[in-house]
């Protein structure tokens, strides 16, 4: 069963968006967050993409090794939970 796509709002007035990409495979996920990258409103932010770290490292380590666009300003670790990463946007 294919775990449908997140899009949240964190905050009222947040530029950030969430993709939760948990138990997909490796090229799936990466195309779903090049998808929603590509697809995120012009004053979008940051998006978070909620990977996992209980069950390996596979997504973590192709969303912040593999992952590309032209909107991508920087692709960075959370500070805050080793099953997130940033992926900030250029303005």
């Amino acid at each position: 069963m294919e775990r449908p796509q997140t899009l949240d709002l964190l905050r009222p007035m947040s530029k950030d968006l969430k993709i939760d990409i948990h138990g997909l495979y490796v090229e799936d996920a990466l195309e779903r967050v090049s998808g929603f990258i590509a697809r995120a409103p012009k004053d979008t932010e940051r998006i978070i993409v909620v990977h996992g770290y209980n069950r390996g490292t596979a997504l973590r380590d192709a969303i912040r090794s593999r992952l590309h666009s032209p909107r991508i300003r920087l692709v960075e670790p959370s500070f805050f939970n080793d099953g997130e990463t940033y992926v900030w946007l250029k303005k």
